[in-house]
């Protein structure tokens, strides 16, 4: 899934360290996909074997074309959702302790695939 937005990537340790966030985001394509296998297929750690590969969020802007991604199984902290007609959503993230918020104004359209995440085993506690 492809989504072209505006994104912030709010640091949580910025308060803490006395500092502040640019408070603007830029034009980017912010991409659901799966990664890409390190090692050949096979014996992974805990005796897992096989399976499919992790899914992650990739954030790809003019600037920084080679993006930056984010992983997602169990590291979606909560989502944030209240404003969605107006074109608006967060994802909080646990490690790196950020928050990505996302605008747009047909947001709402993709709204129902950031939700399933739930069900496929991406994030325990929504």
């Amino acid at each position: 899934m492809r989504l072209h937005c505006e994104v912030e990537v709010v640091s949580r340790h910025l308060p803490a360290l006395g500092l502040r966030n640019r408070g603007k985001g830029v034009r980017a394509v912010l991409s659901l996909c799966q990664q890409a296998p390190r090692t050949p297929p096979g014996p992974r750690a805990g005796g897992e074997r096989g399976g499919r590969h992790p899914a992650c969020l990739f954030i790809s802007t003019l600037k920084d074309k080679r993006g930056t991604r984010y992983e997602l199984k169990e590291n979606i902290e909560q989502f944030f959702t209240k404003f969605v007609d107006e074109g608006k959503a967060t994802v909080r993230l646990k490690e790196p302790p950020v928050d990505i918020c996302l605008s747009k104004d047909s947001i709402w359209l993709s709204y129902h695939s950031f939700p399933s995440l739930s069900r496929f085993g991406y994030c325990k506690n929504l």
